[in-house]
């Protein structure tokens, strides 16, 4: 037991410092979003984005999972959503390799909601990822179909069928009885490259989890056809649309003349923080520690000063007491920029002296009220 909870410290550890990168990923797919773009590469950063995101939320998961298989659902999403964003992601591969890859949604399951969207969402990520690796020529069906199922009370409960169809050269049903079990792999996967045999195993459990079920079929016209069926809900009124919209040029008013300063360890992170900064016309000094940060601030006036949390030597935290000890709120305003929030709460950051928070992968309209903020605190007439 004690070697599983090492192992879960690690791979937890593993997940946050993958966010770094990842921030960086996407702060710089959305300053080439700022720039002029033609309608392909439009299409295609967003699909960057998407993919980021998605990668993002599954270090999320691993960094605060609290036991094996546990999952960080997030906020209900519609079912016909999920299913087209992760298919999207899949585009670009498909037609890599000469692929058509389909989507058809019957109207009735058009607006049905789930409150298991990172589950759906790995389960159909699974399903397309062996689709599009084990399929040579030809194309992928996905398939969004629903009907009602009368429970025996007087409701009935919607079943959601999403089925995706490939051309490739099938599975023989000896194999199919098998393929389903841990570490177990079909002989052309063996064949074609490397896998772990985890995929449709994980994603048997996360059915199971969701009340629903996969299985095979196999096509008369040859290939495979994995399917799924888990129940969904119709009431999603009064749930939140999280909508994926690509960020276009800034359009923000511009700020008043500001000048900041950037704290971070990682030359990455500063370089992209300041690029940002810089598209709302603030000019940025950079330091690379917590004793760097002092010594500027000892010798310049800043209007306010972004500390990444995690830093060696000096944390961010103890940073921002220290400049705080400095320069008053209204002096140096104080903007707390991390990865893992979680890990420190409001309450210390705000003892600390921070008057905003910013969450990492940035989002460029949540810099820019930090940034309002940190104005209208140091000249409240405005």
């Amino acid at each position: 037991m004690a070697d599983q909870d090492e192992d879960s410290v690690k791979l937890a550890l593993l997940a946050h410092d993958l966010r770094t990168p990842l921030a960086a990923m996407r702060l710089t797919a959305e300053l080439i979003g700022t720039g002029p773009l033609n309608a392909t590469q439009t299409e295609q950063l967003s699909i960057l984005i998407r993919s980021i995101d998605a990668l993002t939320q599954m270090t999320g998961d691993l960094v605060a999972e609290a036991g094996p298989g546990k999952v960080t659902e997030g906020a209900p999403c519609r079912v016909d959503g999920i299913v087209r964003e992760v298919t999207d992601l899949f585009q670009v591969a498909a037609n890599a390799k000469g692929l058509s890859l389909d989507v058809s949604v019957e109207t009735a399951a058009q607006d049905l909601w789930t409150s298991r969207t990172a589950s759906l969402r790995r389960v159909v990520t699974t399903l397309l990822d062996n689709a599009v690796k084990y399929t040579s020529e030809g194309g992928i069906k996905v398939a969004l179909t629903a009907q009602r199922v009368e429970d025996g009370k007087d409701s009935a409960q919607v079943m959601v069928r999403l089925s995706v169809t490939d051309s490739g050269p099938g599975i023989d049903p000896e194999e199919g009885a098998r393929l389903f079990r841990p570490f177990v792999r079909g002989r052309h996967g063996r064949e074609t490259g490397a896998g772990s045999g985890l995929g449709l195993w994980g994603t048997e459990l996360m059915m199971q989890d969701m009340q629903g079920r996969l299985y095979l079929e196999r096509p008369e016209e040859g290939g495979s056809r994995f399917i799924v069926e888990f129940p969904a809900g119709t009431d999603g009124e009064h749930l939140p649309v999280e909508a994926n919209v690509l960020p276009g040029p800034t359009e923000t008013k511009g700020l008043a003349p500001m000048h900041a300063l950037v704290v971070d360890d990682n030359e990455t992170n500063c370089r992209l923080l300041s690029a940002l900064l810089e598209s709302f016309g603030i000019t940025t000094d950079v330091a690379r520690s917590g004793e760097q940060a002092i010594d500027l601030v000892r010798q310049r006036g800043y209007d306010a000063a972004l500390l990444d949390l995690h830093m060696p030597d000096m944390s961010g935290v103890e940073t921002a007491e220290r400049l705080r000890a400095l320069r008053g709120e209204t002096e140096l305003p104080l903007i707390a920029v991390t990865a893992a929030l979680e890990a420190v709460g409001d309450h210390q950051l705000r003892d600390a002296g921070f008057q905003d928070m910013l969450t990492k992968p940035l989002s460029p309209a949540a810099l820019y009220d930090a940034m309002d903020l940190a104005r209208r605190l140091k000249q409240p007439g405005l």
